[in-house]
């Protein structure tokens, strides 16, 4: 089976095709505020071409759903229903949290009594965050909480990452850095364990907040253009 898993929810643009056959996964990953729509479909193509594959090759689609940049998640889910209309096959929806968490998980250890906190970028003053448990499984559900109410969560045994942990950060804050964009890897891996298991989260956009932006004329002419193209 192939899986082709695609990011552009947060401050970048990513894709790879993952080939459970042989256990390669082939990924491209350019850092970006903007513009995910001009490169996306020519980064899945590179991706494809690297790994040997067409788009009728693709057996599963992963996507992130959110929560992130609210033109980013539409452009990233456009393009994942377009293919997968046009492929007819089935499209995995991800959360940012779920990713960032699994990442931290597959490289460190958190202790018993301690949480692990996944916050993500909102360009406002709140964060959106999502607690975990040792092991990675969700303590609460992903929300949107000023800087005053996570640090009144904090008991001495919480540990931060994601790309907002910058912006929260103060000398007493415990975080790992290295985790502030989705793994495209990772993702085609955890949309494949969702597939496998039924238990598949839809690819609609996961906002916890209305959205304050539209999509601009501009890029609603482009993901018209990619749910066009001939793939």
């Amino acid at each position: 089976m192939k899986v082709l898993a695609f990011d552009t929810a947060l401050s970048g643009c990513s894709a790879a095709l993952y080939d459970t056959e042989t256990e390669r996964c082939v990924s491209d990953c350019k850092i970006m505020a903007r513009g995910q729509a001009e490169i996306l479909v020519p980064m899945v193509q590179e991706v494809l071409e690297k790994g040997s594959a067409a788009f009728a090759d693709v057996d599963l689609l992963a996507v992130t759903v959110g929560p992130g940049a609210f033109t980013g998640l539409r452009i990233g889910l456009a393009t994942a229903r377009g293919f997968g209309l046009v492929l007819q096959k089935p499209v995995v929806g991800l959360t940012t949290l779920d990713i960032l968490a699994a990442m931290f998980f597959r490289k460190d250890v958190l202790e018993e009594d301690h949480l692990l906190c996944v916050l993500i970028e909102t360009k406002r003053k709140d964060y959106y965050c999502q607690y975990f448990q040792a092991g990675g499984m969700a303590y609460t559900k992903p929300q949107a909480l000023s800087e005053q109410e996570i640090k009144d969560k904090d008991g001495g045994n919480v540990i931060y990452i994601g790309d907002a942990l910058a912006r929260f950060s103060s000398p007493d804050t415990r975080g790992c850095k290295g985790y502030e964009l989705p793994d495209p890897c990772i993702m085609a891996q955890m949309a494949l364990a969702s597939f496998e298991t039924g238990n598949l989260i839809p690819p609609e956009p996961l906002y916890l907040r209305d959205a304050d932006v539209s999509v601009s004329k501009k890029e609603q002419r482009i993901i018209g253009q990619i749910l066009t193209q001939e793939i």
